[in-house]
């Protein structure tokens, strides 16, 4: 018996079948074991480890053979742990590089997109117009100049302040003032 109440079962104790001899029951032929058991007598060989068979194989442990078993599993760990290092790296490296070739072939096909563009002469025609404001012959080119915001924002200036002048301060300033001077 152990210390959790189950019997332990050895293994001379079993039969050929692996059964436990003390349980089997004869069949009317005269074999040992019968292929129908009552539940209640059904015990099991446990199979895990107790810690007087754990101790026995400590204690039965040869401290050269645990100091070589040590080094063989160091000197594997150390020759392995190199190239599983280089494998996850070149691993990350080749997930960027994939990454980027496609970047790369988003740009390709964005540039051929431009080239097929610019070969067209529709498209060719309407920058020459927009840009270097070519006209056909027999059209006539009007350019329409608007103000920059610099030259707004200092017109908006200049009319908040004669706003805030008198009245006789701003007539005073177009008579005394050229118009070429503003």
């Amino acid at each position: 018996m152990t210390e959790t109440g189950e019997q332990e079962v050895h293994a001379d104790d079993l039969d050929p079948a692996g059964r436990d001899a003390s349980e089997a029951e004869a069949d009317p032929a005269g074999r040992i074991g019968s292929r129908t058991r009552r539940p209640s007598t059904r015990r099991t060989r446990r199979r895990s480890f107790d810690r007087a068979s754990l101790t026995a194989r400590w204690e039965g442990l040869d401290a050269k053979r645990a100091i070589i078993l040590a080094l063989v599993i160091s000197v594997v760990a150390l020759t392995l742990a190199m190239p599983v290092r280089t494998y996850f790296s070149q691993r990350a490296e080749f997930d960027q590089l994939r990454a980027g070739n496609e970047r790369l072939r988003s740009e390709v096909t964005d540039y051929q997109q431009k080239v097929n563009e610019q070969g067209d002469p529709a498209y060719i025609e309407a920058k020459a117009r927009e840009r270097l404001q070519f006209v056909r012959p027999g059209e006539k080119a009007v350019v329409m100049m608007y103000p920059d915001d610099d030259a707004r924002v200092a017109a908006q200036k200049k009319a908040e302040e004669r706003a805030r002048n008198p009245w006789y301060g701003n007539l005073w300033e177009s008579v005394s003032t050229p118009p070429n001077a503003k």
